[in-house]
C-alpha cells in the first residue's frame, strides 16, 4: 500500500476548511487526552517515494496554506473510471462492490451508483457518470460497500472540471485488516467504535512528516474527541500503523488513522497540526499551526477516510 488517499488511505481517510486564521494556538492539557499528539520535535518535513522507498526531500512547502481556494465549479458530467482494490494489498481487486458519489461530506447522499467487476481479468473495475454538481459543492466523496470489507469512504475527492473523462482508483479496508489491529499497535478493535484515517500532503502534493493528527470536536481547535487515540504508520513497502514510540508524529509518507471513536452524526474535524517554520518550532506548542481540518461523520464499523491537504480559504 502506498497511500491511503488513492483511498486516494491515497488517498482512511485534502481539506478545505473555513473558520480559523491559521495563527499559533496553544496546546496544552487537551493534549494528554491522546496519547498519538504529542508536540512534535521537528519542523514538518516533505517526502517521496519516486525512487521506490521514501526519501526526505526538505522543508515542507506551506505557501498555499490559508490562501483563497483553487476549486472551480462543477460544470459538466464527469466519466469517472477506476478500480476497486483492497487498502493493505493493493494488487488484490474487490468485485461487486457498490460505490457510490455524494457531494461534498454528505455521506448519506447519492449522486450515483456504480458496482465493481466480478469478471476475472476486470474484477474491480467500475465506471461511472458523475453529474454536475450541486451549487457551492466543488468535492466528491465515495462509499465503498462490499462482502469481507468494512464500509469505507473517501471524502474530499476533486474531479477537475475541464476533464470529461478521469480515473480514480479506490481502496477499502477488509475486515481482516480491521481485525488485526491490535497486533500492529496493541489495543483491541471495537467494532462500535469508527474509525478515521487520511495521508497529509503539503502544497506541492508531497507527503509530510512531523506533524500530528486528531479528530476534535471543535473547528479549529484542539478539543480532542473521547477515546481518540492516534497511530501512524511505518513507511515501509507494506506501510502499516505502529505504536507511538515507533513512530509518535506523521512518518514519510504522513498517513495517520485515529482509533477509539465513539459515533456521532454532528461533524467532527479531522486536524492535522505541526510546525511549519524553525521559528514556529522554537515557540513549543504556541507554535504550532493548524495545517488541515476536514469536517467528517463518524460511523460505527466504517472507516472515513480523507485526502488531507493544506487549510484554505
Amino acid at each position: 500500500m502506498r497511500r491511503l488517499a488513492t483511498l486516494g488511505f491515497a488517498p482512511l481517510f485534502a481539506l478545505v476548511a473555513c473558520g480559523d486564521d491559521g495563527g499559533s494556538t496553544t496546546i496544552d492539557a487537551p493534549m494528554l487526552e491522546n496519547p498519538g499528539f504529542p508536540v512534535p520535535t521537528a519542523v514538518t518535513k516533505a517526502n517521496s517515494d519516486s525512487t521506490g522507498s521514501w526519501v526526505e526531500i526538505g522543508d515542507a512547502d506551506w505557501t498555499c496554506l490559508n490562501t483563497p481556494s483553487a476549486d472551480q465549479p462543477s460544470t459538466q458530467t464527469i466519466a469517472l473510471t477506476g478500480k476497486i482494490r483492497d487498502f493493505q494489498t493493493s494488487s488484490n481487486s474487490i468485485g461487486n462492490a457498490t460505490v457510490t458519489a455524494f457531494a461534498g461530506f454528505d455521506t448519506t447522499g447519492n449522486l450515483v451508483q456504480a458496482t465493481s467487476s466480478n469478471v476475472a481479468q476486470t474484477r474491480g473495475d467500475y465506471s461511472m457518470m458523475v453529474p454536475v454538481l450541486p451549487s457551492g459543492q466543488t468535492r466528491v466523496g465515495f462509499k465503498i460497500e462490499a462482502a469481507g470489507w468494512l464500509k469505507t469512504y473517501l471524502l474530499n475527492q476533486y474531479l477537475t472540471p475541464s476533464n470529461p473523462t478521469q480515473n480514480l482508483n479506490i481502496s477499502a479496508v477488509s475486515e481482516s485488516t480491521a481485525n488485526a489491529l491490535p497486533a500492529f499497535v496493541g489495543v483491541t478493535r471495537d467494532p462500535a467504535d469508527g474509525v478515521l484515517a487520511g495521508a497529509m500532503r503539503d502544497c506541492q502534493g508531497r507527503e509530510v512528516s512531523n506533524a500530528v493528527a486528531t479528530v476534535s470536536s471543535t473547528m479549529g481547535t484542539v478539543a480532542h474527541l473521547p477515546g481518540a487515540e492516534t497511530f501512524y504508520f511505518s513507511a515501509a513497502s507494506t506501510s502499516l500503523p505502529v505504536r507511538h514510540s515507533q513512530a509518535p508524529t506523521t512518518n514519510k509518507d504522513g498517513l495517520f488513522v485515529v482509533l477509539g471513536l465513539p459515533p456521532q452524526t454532528a461533524p467532527a474535524y479531522i486536524q492535522v497540526w505541526g510546525f511549519p517554520t524553525a521559528a514556529d518550532l522554537a515557540m513549543g506548542a504556541a507554535g504550532l499551526k493548524l495545517l488541515s481540518e476536514m469536517p467528517s461523520p463518524v460511523e460505527a464499523n466504517a472507516v472515513i477516510t480523507g485526502s488531507f491537504e493544506p487549510k484554505r480559504q
